[in-house]
């Protein structure tokens, strides 16, 4: 029998998996919503889950999932239940018998302030899970940090999506542990455990071109039938992906050499009209030999059309933003051989000789001493020190160039390194394999929670409650024996401070139900103890109680002693 499939919650905020809309002269698409929309769509297609909850800031931003789940071609996905889960109410929620979830996965590295809220509210409530994208901001980082210094547990878990970004994390963490160290004492350690599992790709919705979809987007993209169509996809950003030069500067190379017809098609979108300009202008300038177009990459027909028409797929980023590479595994799928950098999370996905060919990379040491140190104090932008960082990465262009003769020059290693891209995409991406990968990690967080749950004991949490944390400011604080008694004038009074602005402010964690607070001040009449009339205000103590203090405030209550 199977096992059965862990109870998941996500954390959901379209920003982690809607793509944006053009913005007016810029554009904010990134390689994570790409990603976070994939794995969304996957999830509902081929998770196991019968019923799923979304934690939102609002409710209002799960909007975009419950019409996805609405409209998902997927019956199972339509038929399945969706709950929705507000941030307020999730330590009431999880901490209750009827926890929606056993996991809460983030479409980023598991949020801090949940591990703290669990702490604080309900330990062992909840294992919490997130994903790697780009860990070279400084946000990044920080919540890297996070993964040391706040509460998080060995039933907590962070997705590495390629060996190199599970060395980053480890080297993070590494030098926040070795600091812990030297401060503190003792032996501070990672305690979440980090997976490795790849992002994945809709293996049936890329796949080799039929020779009229080939002849079809060809002619579509005017590209003619003696050329040899070499594809980028991607943002145009020479400072935060790729810059060109390797690519165009191999392209000139590899039409030089072999004498071919070599088109360069960059199917992409930069975040400024300047930009765009300017590698069109490179294309000019570091490759005259060839012929480069560009198509708008950032409308998703028009990256779904390029594919089709291809022979070969290059990508050769320089930039530490990068960690894995999603176009790379969906140019496999495709049936595209792939020329690469040998850098990052790339080097995972190509295997060199047998489904592409890797272009080395080299770095210096000492060629970015103080780029981390400018950051961290606003001497520099992110943009700039990424742009730092990448003119200190040199891409090998002259054995791109040779690497892509080969590929130009020789049509059935073209066909080879394309069905074998084809085969490994299928085995290793294919959306069913990660998703199930997924839920296997999450039933093992499942397990390893049922073990500390009942041991687990609330504790102070990252910042302590009001009354902890100004504990000193007032003269005297109540306790459930202090006696109070309405006010002689407390009735007629209370309609009108619960009408004017100015006495009702705050009004969502109190009792504000005027005959409930009617009867507690008529319970009132003669001295009664705080938990004597909280007993009046409704079902929720802490709103009941905000309640007694408010009439206390506007002396429609008086201490009795």
């Amino acid at each position: 029998m199977s096992e059965p499939a862990p109870n998941v919650a996500l954390y959901f905020d379209p920003d982690g998996y809607v793509e944006p809309a053009r913005a007016a002269g810029a554009t904010g698409l990134m390689g994570r919503h790409v990603a976070g929309k994939e794995f969304l769509d996957a999830y509902l297609t081929y998770g196991s889950w019968e019923a799923l909850a979304a934690v939102v800031k609002a409710r209002a931003r799960a909007a975009p999932l419950v019409e996805l789940c609405r409209a998902h071609p997927s019956s199972r996905a339509k038929a399945r239940r969706l709950q929705i889960v507000e941030e307020a109410e999730c330590a009431a929620r999880f901490a209750g018998p009827d926890r929606p979830a056993d996991v809460l996965h983030f479409p980023c590295p598991p949020d801090a302030r949940f591990a703290w809220l669990r702490r604080e509210a309900a330990p062992a409530a909840v294992a919490l899970c997130g994903v790697t994208h780009t860990l070279a901001s400084p946000a990044a980082v920080a919540a890297l940090g996070d993964l040391l210094a706040a509460p998080f547990e060995p039933y907590d878990a962070l997705v590495c999506t390629s060996r190199a970004v599970l060395d980053t994390v480890r080297a993070v963490t590494d030098a926040r542990a070795a600091y812990f160290r030297e401060r503190f004492g003792g032996a501070p350690a990672l305690r979440p455990r980090l997976e490795l599992i790849p992002l994945g790709v809709n293996a049936e919705r890329f796949r080799p071109a039929l020779p009229d979809e080939r002849a079809r987007a060809r002619a579509a993209l005017q590209v003619a039938d003696d050329e040899v169509m070499v594809l980028c996809v991607g943002r145009l950003s020479h400072h935060a992906k790729a810059h060109p030069f390797p690519l165009l500067a191999a392209a000139q190379h590899a039409a030089r050499a072999t004498g071919a017809k070599v088109h360069v098609l960059f199917a992409g979108w930069a975040a400024h009209p300047a930009v765009a300009q300017e590698f069109r202008a490179a294309a000019r300038y570091f490759a005259p030999a060839a012929r480069v177009s560009f198509a708008d990459g950032h409308d998703p027909a028009v990256r779904a059309a390029v594919w089709p028409a291809a022979d070969v797929f290059a990508s050769l980023p320089d930039s530490v933003q990068e960690t894995f590479g999603l176009v790379v595994v969906e140019a496999m799928a495709s049936g595209l051989p792939v020329l690469a950098s040998d850098w990052d999370g790339y080097r995972d996905l190509v295997a060199d000789g047998e489904t592409g060919l890797l272009v080395p990379t080299r770095m210096l040491p000492g060629a970015l001493a103080g780029a981390a140190a400018r950051l961290a104090f606003g001497q520099t932008n992110y943009d700039h020190y990424l742009a730092e960082c990448g003119q200190a990465v040199a891409v090998d262009a002259g054995a791109a160039g040779a690497l892509l003769a080969r590929l130009v020059g020789d049509a059935g290693l073209r066909a080879r390194f394309g069905a074998a891209g084809r085969a490994r995409a299928v085995e290793r991406f294919a959306w069913p394999h990660v998703v199930r990968a997924y839920e296997a990690l999450w039933a093992d967080q499942a397990r390893e929670l049922a073990r500390h749950r009942g041991a687990a004991r609330p504790a102070p949490g990252w910042y302590p409650p009001p009354e902890a944390a100004f504990g000193a400011y007032p003269s005297a604080w109540l306790s459930e024996a202090s006696r109070l008694r309405a006010a002689a004038d407390a009735l007629p009074r209370l309609a009108g401070l619960l009408a004017m602005p100015l006495t009702s402010t705050a009004p969502e964690r109190r009792c504000t139900d005027p005959a409930a607070l009617a009867a507690a001040l008529r319970a009132a009449a003669r001295p009664r103890a705080v938990g004597e009339l909280v007993a009046h205000l409704g079902p929720d103590p802490t709103a009941a109680r905000a309640a007694i203090m408010w009439l206390l405030k506007y002396a429609l209550l008086e201490v009795a002693e």
